[in-house]
């Protein structure tokens, strides 16, 4: 079965039997997704973390969405003070037993509570959504989680671990550092500690080891590769620490260009994800402007061996701007490696962006994703029920905000049997960076618990709906000067308005899957047609009308 589906905003084209899909949540206002995890354990689907600027407690609160496996919305809750907060980071939290009352644990900062311009923020709330704790971490001054991991210490207890970056300890180096803190599993601080040098550091990513220890990958000012120390404008580049178990650093390892450097341009590199392989090696992401294509920025993979020796980096891009955000590591059941990574894609305009290597870093598939506007991807899952991945980011395509959460599922070969998706190539060049080490470390202990505001709320959920076979078919424009649906979204009564006479045969309406809901509602040759909705459940519907020629358009609403 394929139908055209069009409105005013959006056309799309509907095949039923995709498990894939592209989802939005949001409001009249901006939302950003920045992370995802899949639920694996009692239940399933998937929690995403990031902001709303509605205002609902703030001005910008930190927020929840948790959905069932194909990406309808379960609970949202928003959580912060007046001012503003938002997260970067959620997980599932490891239970140790049926009386812990953790199931999820975010992390970001918060600027309503605690000690200085901005705290790091974690969270622990139950399967509802309800805070368990929340406690802030740092100084006087900014700091911030980028990354949160459930994790178990050496004698296998649950806890976390985030990493991010402070300007609280300049009394020990200056500028922005790398902050790393392990917690137990109701957020109370177990060890902390501070990780920086010579001009600014950031950790974007954190692991747990095969050994008990943790790699965290980010970003420092270089002064040791491409320029001369004497120079002022020093790049940003690869940062990539290993931890112990304790937190005491066992190596670093700074990456960047082994020539000598333009000193009027700006070079940014960072490393924005590391995972350790099955082989116990260390394989990252991120983004580079000074290797790859015409000093535009590309993504990249970089592989490093377990004592920090380089392997090999690859970079994918255009003459254009692409990130990396995100990585998953895939193993067959021939033990071969693929690695897919999330970003964005700027080559025709701003589109999220998967794509796919084998273990050597070969291409084998890339995609974007979205429709007539921006997104973006943050950070991706596999996902272990379909065989597929999922990522989160924000999209302006769908829904009606100037942003939204963006939740999209795939194939194992990036398809989401959607309209908003598009086969693309990338250019894979190889690269030899110059490699060197250079940090220290403090620990420290600054933390307090907080109370905090939560508020329940409810998203209005968009789609890009599919179609059946390789390509879609032309889409069919409706003239929204001839036919206006209103209100919408509806409460109870839908109203249609036809500026020229059309005679309809039949309207029905049908759920979000192709299946009817109200069969042939009676219409007659007029310009107003009112058709109730009171019986419908809150949801999006689509309005199929067909005229005494046959054709047959649809209409997309939202049942409040």
């Amino acid at each position: 079965m394929k139908t055209i589906v069009c409105s005013i905003a959006f056309c799309f084209i509907i095949s039923i039997g995709f498990s894939q899909f592209q989802h939005s949540f949001g409001t009249d206002k901006s939302e950003m997704g920045r992370s995802l995890d899949q639920l694996q354990q009692v239940e399933k689907g998937y929690i995403m973390a990031g902001y709303t600027s509605k205002g609902y407690i703030g001005g910008l609160d930190a927020t929840l969405v948790k959905t069932d496996l194909n990406g309808n919305q379960i609970w949202s809750r928003v959580y912060g003070g007046d001012n503003f907060e938002y997260f970067n980071s959620v997980r599932q939290h490891i239970n140790s037993s049926f009386k812990d009352k953790v199931s999820y644990v975010a992390a970001g900062i918060i600027n309503s509570y605690g000690f200085g311009t901005g705290d790091a923020y974690l969270v622990g709330v139950d399967v509802n959504g309800a805070t368990v704790f929340s406690n802030v971490y740092g100084g006087k001054q900014y700091d911030v989680a980028h990354c949160v991991q459930s994790i178990k210490d050496q004698n296998g207890k649950p806890g976390y671990i985030f990493v991010g970056e402070t300007r609280s300890y300049s009394q020990f180096f200056p500028g922005s550092n790398v902050y790393v803190v392990q917690t137990d599993h109701l957020g109370n601080l177990v060890r902390a500690t501070v990780i920086g040098g010579k001009g600014d550091q950031r950790g974007m990513w954190i692991e747990q080891t095969k050994d008990g220890g943790y790699i965290l990958s980010g970003s420092t000012t270089n002064y040791w590769c491409g320029l001369s120390p004497t120079q002022a404008n020093a790049p940003t580049d690869i940062f990539v620490v290993k931890l112990k178990p304790n937190l005491n650093m066992e190596w670093n390892r700074i990456l960047g260009s082994k020539n000598q450097l333009d000193p009027t341009m700006s070079y940014r590199n960072a490393a924005t994800c590391v995972k350790q392989n099955q082989q116990g090696n260390y394989v990252l992401t991120g983004y580079t402007n000074t290797f790859g294509i015409n000093n535009s920025f590309d993504a990249f993979l970089l592989y490093m061996g377990a004592n920090g020796n380089f392997l090999g980096m690859k970079t994918y891009g255009t003459d254009k701007r692409e990130f990396g955000y995100g990585l998953e590591e895939r193993v067959n059941s021939f033990g071969a490696s693929t690695y897919t990574i999330v970003g964005l894609d700027t080559y025709s305009s701003n589109k999220a962006l998967l794509f796919q290597t084998d273990g050597g870093g070969n291409l084998q598939w890339a995609r974007n994703y979205g429709d007539n506007g921006s997104e973006i991807g943050y950070e991706m899952v596999t996902d272990d029920f379909n065989g597929g991945y999922a990522f989160t980011g924000y999209t302006t395509s769908l829904g009606a905000g100037a942003t939204e959460l963006y939740l999209v599922e795939t194939t194992d070969t990036g398809k989401t049997g959607t309209i908003c998706e598009k086969e693309i190539d990338l250019k894979v060049e190889k690269h030899e960076p110059c490699v060197y080490k250079s940090a220290q470390q403090v620990f420290v202990d600054e933390y307090e618990r907080i109370q905090h505001k939560q508020v329940r709320v409810e998203y209005k959920q968009d789609r890009c709906i599919g179609f059946i076979g390789n390509q879609p078919k032309e889409q069919s424009q409706i003239d929204d000067k001839t036919i206006h649906m209103y209100p919408n979204p509806v409460n109870n009564l839908l109203t249609l308005q036809l500026e020229k006479m059309t005679k309809m045969n039949r309207i029905k309406i049908l759920d979000i899957y192709g299946n009817t809901t109200i069969k042939n509602i009676n219409v007659q040759e007029k310009s107003k047609i009112e058709v109730s909705t009171k019986d419908l459940k809150p949801g999006m519907y689509i309005l199929q009308l067909e005229d005494a020629k046959g054709e047959v358009k649809m209409l997309k609403f939202i049942k409040k």
